[in-house]
């Protein structure tokens, strides 16, 4: 069995993100957050060549969700990226992407990051 992917965990509510957070390190995963679009892009850039699923929040303070696909996909970085979009909103989602309806369903949390794993 391999080992569970890296999470990217970007959400602006800090609640919402620390409880997503601490379940899913519950089920074994080693979860980076960022509280915002800007600082979703410098951990993108601190994880390197590491592996990892990023749960994207597509309405944040800063920069938003629909802003770092941009910045991803101009930069080149997206083609090789997981991305689980997250949101209350989910035709407001970038065409092709996964996404997982808020108010999130844990267990199909589950489901959505071990397929996109």
């Amino acid at each position: 069995m391999s080992a569970k992917p890296v999470l990217l965990l970007v959400e602006d509510e800090e609640d919402s993100r620390e409880t997503l957070r601490e379940l899913l390190e519950l089920e074994g995963y080693v979860v980076r957050t960022a509280s915002d679009g800007r600082q979703a892009l410098a951990e993108v850039d601190a994880l390197g060549d590491t592996s990892f699923v990023m749960l994207l929040d597509l309405f944040m303070p800063v920069m938003t969700g629909l802003e770092v696909v941009e910045a991803l996909r101009n930069d080149g970085r997206l083609v090789a990226m997981k991305i689980v979009i997250t949101t209350s909103a989910p035709h407001r989602a970038p065409a092709g992407m996964t996404v997982c309806q808020k108010p999130i369903d844990f267990k199909q949390l589950l489901r959505v990051v071990a397929a996109a794993s």
